[in-house]
């Protein structure tokens, strides 16, 4: 039931991709104190993306910067692409892949997924889902397609096969 429940959302749907590479967005904000640095990078269709680094940990934001630190908890890198879930032309969410750094971690990579944020609602994150299981695209995507009714600040994110 699950299998077949998850194409018919991803159906509905469709996935746009970008590059996620820091050289190419401009810094925003330094903060000596544990050397945290704030990005603004391209996004997709209009959607900027705010990439907050610091202590080893990334925190993506899609649209809007939440101003909330959303990461992993081990030191962790981001990934070099983001997935756009996309309805029509418009980005519902992104889905990016944070890769653990830690190698006393059980978990080697994460698909997150962001909601699109827009000012006066911001976006936020809305599932993470454990990079090694056989059907992490398909759970992702699935989230994402669902992650415009999450809400953000009252509902807690979905963890799929994290510890």
């Amino acid at each position: 039931m699950l299998p077949t429940l998850l194409l018919a959302l991803a159906a509905a749907n469709s996935s746009a991709y970008t590059p996620l590479v820091l050289d190419r967005c401009r810094v925003i904000e330094r903060i000596e104190e544990g050397e945290s640095v704030r990005f603004l990078c391209p996004g997709h269709a209009g959607v900027p993306l705010y990439v907050n680094a610091g202590d080893g940990r990334f925190d993506l934001d899609a649209g809007v910067d939440n101003e909330e630190w959303e990461s992993l908890n081990p030191f962790n890198h981001l990934g070099p692409r983001v997935e756009w879930r996309m309805r029509g032309r418009v980005p519902v969410a992104a889905i990016y892949r944070v890769i653990v750094d830690a190698p006393e971690s059980m978990v080697r990579s994460a698909l997150v997924v962001e909601s699109i944020g827009r000012p006066g609602r911001p976006g936020c994150l809305t599932a993470v889902i454990n990079g090694a299981l056989p059907n992490a695209n398909a759970l992702a995507r699935a989230d994402a397609d669902r992650a415009a009714a999450h809400r953000c600040g009252t509902q807690a994110p979905v963890w799929r096969g994290m510890p």
